[in-house]
């Protein structure tokens, strides 16, 4: 009773306040007569880095339908969603305002609105979305006008004309041809109830993604069930309705330039701006896009797919470009042709999860590096039963001790997992989720972690690339450079760094992944692919163990770029489908064109300082005065540089290795 009289009051109130404004307000607000010419303006413009080309513009997709072209079934379910009265009140219900005032008061918040149709529209074309008593009842004022002044018809016509429908479509025949390439008069009942739970929240239920899909599942069966309670649909109706399939709707995106790159800028504004309409604000988006880099960058990716799907079985690949020291995204390709559905076009590669290969071995050996070991330490290459696990090298040889430089330039798997043990785990973990905090405890990977097992995102593995070729120092990461609202910069990116390996250690990685020489055991042939005159080119190559992903990181001190290769569902490429021969071509012809246009000038890497350690295996050699024995047998690797242990066996893989060298030696 307490509430009621309470709403009595507050009733009484508002509607005296309303009757005393209702003459000066009528004065001040906008005429009725100017329903049908209100446009919609705004939109967030998308350019290259010069601020020249216009990549994309974030704007609102419009198209007019006649009343005698809605079908019943959109009617229904739209007044159904919000206002199951239109036909039977003059534009304001009294009994939603009260139904509000009760609720409001009883969850003590401002979350119910009891807003009609006709307050709606008055709402959407003439007012503020402030929540306050003065807009209230100047929607009241406008509502009535337009009662007195327009058909119920014309009105909902209007309604259905420019209310937002998510995604940037204004008006329910926009919103039907996006989300179901369909004419309204081909809806289904399901999918006009779908339209119609759209502009209560476009962003929770617009379907484009799976958390949408849910919450969108459950507005519609209510509403249908509203329907069936009204007696405007029956049994069947609602039979078929409620069992049909909701599917994810695939943005369409007609008139983009560089589309994987413009989608994921879209995606970080989204983020930026939470709460507000990209196609309402007037924002213009100066990214850090190099149009011409990312011409080079799609030529390269396309007639590479091309040629790996006709020789490998390949037939799709991806390509991003960063500045290494201020990390910026220069060209972003997501797959060969965003357009083509047959290799999931719309993919963005570079932000998926794949497994690196080879490509993750050289944060094991920065993490080792840091422990002070030289690279001219000797590790052998040999058959070892790694306590039940048992790679094998990628060609099936075996070339007993080999050096640092020599593993990782060759790429041997059998030193890169014990590179990975002696590292510490722990410690090339810690390391490893500076750019990939997702990664889990090296537990659940084993010791094959060392040879990459663990999917992990492009984006994230070439900034740690990124941090060598800037002297260890990793930098952070922006497609975006300023943005600019009303002319007026309310954001502009400042690189942030970190240092994460030491320079020296990033040094040693660079003079070894520059080095010609040391290349030559693995890449043979396509020795030429990794060689640009007057320019230092550091790179490692990866291919997972089934052959589904290749790939190249190649960097110089101001670039780094990642190429993926292989199908987009996983499918394997054939054996002949390594990095080799799969990414390494495409990074060739990039960073070939990138150097003829003059976008990167000749600078050498800072060159390592002479490391020496005196000490069997770490001083280059494997003979000693204790006879051959694996690394293990000289060093405690939490003190790699201190005393040979006493007992070498409390290291519980050091007989697993040792049972290598003595098989491998013969005694």
């Amino acid at each position: 009773m307490r509430i009621i009289k309470l709403i009595l009051i507050l009733l009484f109130i508002f509607f005296s306040f309303a009757i005393f404004l209702f003459t000066i307000q009528s004065v001040y607000l906008p005429s009725s007569d100017l329903i049908g010419e209100k446009i919609v303006g705004g939109g967030t413009e998308i350019y290259d880095r010069t601020g020249r080309i216009l990549l994309y513009k974030v704007g609102f997709r419009r198209s007019w339908a006649n009343f005698e072209d809605i079908p019943e079934n959109v009617i229904k379910a739209t007044l159904i969603a919000e206002d199951k009265d239109f036909y039977f009140h003059r534009g304001v219900s009294f009994k939603g305002i009260i139904r509000s005032i009760y609720l409001n008061l009883k969850t003590k918040s401002f979350g119910y609105g009891g807003s009609t149709i006709t307050q709606q529209l008055v709402r959407n074309l003439f007012l503020t979305k402030e929540k306050s008593l003065l807009r209230k009842i100047n929607e009241i004022i406008l509502a009535l006008k337009l009662e007195r002044k327009y058909s119920k018809n014309e009105i909902l016509t209007y309604y259905l004309n420019s209310i937002y429908y998510g995604e940037g479509n204004i008006g329910i025949r926009a919103a039907a041809d996006y989300y179901f390439n369909k004419k309204l008069k081909d809806l289904t009942l399901s999918e006009a109830i779908i339209l119609a739970s759209i502009p209560k929240a476009p962003a929770l239920y617009s379907p484009i993604n799976e958390e949408n899909i849910k919450r969108l599942k459950i507005r519609r069966d209510y509403l249908l069930l509203r329907l069936k309670e009204e007696g405007w649909i029956n049994e069947e109706d609602y039979q078929i309705a409620i069992n049909e399939e909701i599917e994810i709707v695939k943005s369409k995106y007609a008139g983009m330039i560089a589309p994987h790159f413009v989608i994921e800028v879209i995606n970080q504004l989204k983020e930026m701006f939470p709460q507000e309409s990209l196609e309402e604000k007037n924002l213009k988006i100066i990214t850090t896009l190099d149009y011409d880099l990312q011409k080079i960058a799609e030529e390269s990716v396309r007639e590479g797919a091309e040629r790996n799907k006709k020789n490998y079985g390949g037939s799709n690949a991806a390509l991003m470009a960063i500045n290494s020291k201020t990390g910026e995204v220069l060209a972003l390709v997501g797959s060969k042709n965003f357009f083509d559905e047959t290799i999931d076009g719309q993919v963005n590669v570079p932000f998926r999860f794949r497994q690196p290969g080879s490509a993750f071995k050289p944060i094991s050996y920065a993490a080792l590096f840091e422990l002070g070991y030289p690279d001219n330490t000797i590790l052998f290459d040999v058959p070892t039963d790694f306590n039940g696990y048992k790679p094998q090298n990628f060609d099936k040889v075996f070339k007993g001790p080999v050096t640092l430089r020599q593993a990782l330039t060759e790429s041997r798997n059998i030193p890169s997992v014990k590179v990975f043990y002696l590292a510490i785990p722990e410690r090339v973990i810690d390391l490893a989720r500076k750019t990939m905090p997702y990664l889990k405890d090296w537990q659940n990977y084993g010791l094959s972690l060392g040879l990459g097992t663990a999917e992990v995102r492009m984006t994230d593995l070439i900034r740690f690339y990124g941090a060598l070729a800037n002297d260890g120092k990793l930098v952070s990461q922006s497609l975006i450079l300023r943005i600019i609202e009303d002319k007026k910069v309310i954001y502009e990116y400042q690189p942030q760094e970190e240092q994460i390996v030491s320079p020296e250690t990033a040094r040693i990685l660079n003079d070894i992944l520059k080095d010609i020489e040391a290349r030559k055991g693995l890449l043979q042939r396509s020795l030429g692919l990794t060689i640009f005159p007057n320019y230092e080119v550091a790179l490692k190559t990866g291919t997972t163990q089934f052959y589904q992903d290749a790939w190249t990181f190649g960097y110089t001190p101001q670039i780094v770029v990642g190429v993926w290769a292989g199908n987009t569902d996983g499918r394997r490429m054939n054996s002949l489908g390594a990095s080799l021969v799969a990414a390494l071509p495409i990074f060739h012809q990039f960073l070939s064109q990138t150097i003829t246009l003059n976008k990167i000038q000749p600078e050498n890497f800072i060159p390592p300082e002479k490391r020496f350690v005196n000490k069997p295996m770490l001083n280059g050699s494997y003979i000693s005065q204790y006879g051959i024995h694996n690394i293990l047998f000289y060093i405690d690797r939490q003190n790699p540089l201190g005393e040979i242990p006493e007992d070498p066996y409390q290291d519980p893989q050091f007989i697993f290795w040792e049972n290598g060298v003595r098989k491998w030696f013969g005694y």
